[in-house]
């Protein structure tokens, strides 16, 4: 029945495939000596090439190397490559400030992705007992559907035979068998979060609740899995529809659409165009999600902190997602002198005042000409960037601030302490290619104009 049980499991979830390379996760406790067990029984099969890794995790002290020499001995008895690797988890836990069971399940992955190589797959002895005992971890911290989701059959290249099956099962598989396996002494002691739900809660609910809880978690934990796998395939669709443009400096996405979406699916959008974009696995926060949400509704400009150096902004219709900046703000002012071409470093252009007309025997290309009323200008004539305080004319000598220009144009907020401008005092008269003061336009009726060329070139070949 046992046997039966996990077969099908294997065949509904295609786990397994005829010369596949099984690299197993060999602790020497029952579940893992079991599941070797039965791919050995499927070696011949699959026609199957096994392998088994045992981790020393450095704990334990005497008994922990009882239990790798069990491995091995177990390995040897049936013809499987063995793999002995060693770790000190504590010393690594406390030098990168996480727990003894999360190092330890890190350094486990790494060993068996190692072993397994581009093509192997990695079985491990994840059971239902664990599956509930995941779920209930996973909502006592708070999360999800994918958390309630619990363990999966299939994850990437790991593969959970026994996810369908009991502890109680599994043990009487062994004694079925006669076959011995370790007891962890680690596994009574209920420092352990894990343990304390292994031990007290789940023996509680069992016993006072529901006599099947284990099995109906599990059962839950399935049911709750297809529902996310169903909701993340529509927001992968989705994705690709509110993606406007993905650059390597910047990904756009559209506000219009992304408002336009159920508040579930929308935070699974988010979600995964901030993986699409960082290229990191590092988890988003719900609170960041929510933050991202409140931010679709908010006005141009506004933006939020993301993990990873990341940053979210909104652009008019379009929320971008961009790397954390210091700012960087090249501030400059050059004077401009009559009949003198004047080198503007900062964005390799060339700038001249003259009240001569344009001669084209100068040999310069002007990317922009306009001409001005000197009459009205009664200061010197600066070209810089913006400053605090600006104004600029707009119709019938009405003033506005130069910020509120800026956001009208709808200049991005990022450019806007890099655009060119010219003025006299705080008074802007000029923005090339956005707007010219009406103030200080020349007309046929201007006595004295004066004409502002801008063109690009190399330094050297400034005029004198």
């Amino acid at each position: 029945m046992f046997l039966e049980k996990v077969q099908k499991t294997i065949t509904q979830y295609h786990m397994l495939q005829k010369g596949d390379f099984v690299v197993v996760g060999l602790s020497g406790g029952a579940d893992s000596v079991a599941l070797l067990e039965v791919l050995c029984i499927l070696q011949k099969k699959y026609q199957l090439k096994i392998e088994a890794v045992h981790i020393h995790h450095g704990l334990r002290g005497e008994e922990a190397n009882h239990d790798a020499y069990f491995a091995k001995e177990l390995c040897e008895k049936k013809s499987v490559p063995f793999h002995l690797l060693e770790y000190d988890i504590q010393r690594e836990a406390k030098a990168q400030g996480i727990g003894l069971e999360e190092m330890g399940r890190k350094r486990r992955y790494e060993a068996f992705y190692k072993i397994a190589e581009e093509y192997g797959k990695i079985a491990v002895a994840h059971h239902q007992n664990d599956q509930a005992e995941t779920l209930l971890f996973n909502l006592c911290r708070g999360t999800g559907l994918s958390g309630l989701s619990a363990m999966s059959p299939i994850r990437d290249r790991i593969i959970r035979p026994f996810l369908f099956v009991t502890r109680r099962e599994i043990e009487e598989f062994l004694k079925e068998n006669q076959l011995s396996y370790c007891e962890d002494s680690t596994n009574k002691i209920q420092q352990y979060t894990r343990n304390k739900l292994r031990l007290s809660v789940l023996p509680f609910l069992e016993k006072n609740i529901n006599q099947k809880t284990v099995e109906h978690m599990a059962k839950t934990a399935s049911i709750l899995a297809e529902e996310n796998d169903f909701l993340e395939q529509t927001a992968q669709k989705m994705l690709k529809e509110v993606i406007i443009k993905k650059g390597a400096e910047k990904m756009r996405l559209s506000v219009t659409k992304l408002l336009q979406q159920h508040s579930a699916i929308r935070k699974r959008i988010l979600k995964k165009a901030f993986y699409l974009y960082s290229s990191t696995q590092q988890n988003i926060s719900y609170v960041h999600l929510k933050q991202l949400e409140e931010l679709l509704k908010k006005q141009t400009g506004k933006s939020i902190a993301l993990p990873c150096g990341c940053k979210a902004f909104l652009e008019y219709d379009m929320l971008i997602f961009a790397k954390q900046t210091q700012p960087n703000k090249k501030y400059y002012e050059y004077e401009l002198l009559p009949e003198k071409a004047t080198y503007i470093k900062e964005i390799d252009k060339f700038v001249k005042l003259s009240f001569n007309a344009y001669k084209k025997a100068e040999k310069t290309f002007p990317i922009c000409t306009k001409e001005f009323n000197y009459d009205k200008i009664k200061e010197n004539i600066v070209c810089r960037t913006r400053r605090q305080g600006d104004v600029i004319s707009i119709s019938g000598g009405h003033k506005k601030k130069l910020k509120d220009f800026f956001i009208d144009a709808k200049i991005p907020r990022e450019q806007r302490d890099t655009v060119l401008l010219f003025a006299v005092g705080k008074e802007v008269f000029w923005i090339p290619y956005y707007r010219v003061a009406d103030d200080f336009l020349a007309d046929k009726t201007t006595k004295n104009k004066i004409r502002i060329s801008i063109w690009e070139g190399e330094h050297h070949e400034r005029e004198n």
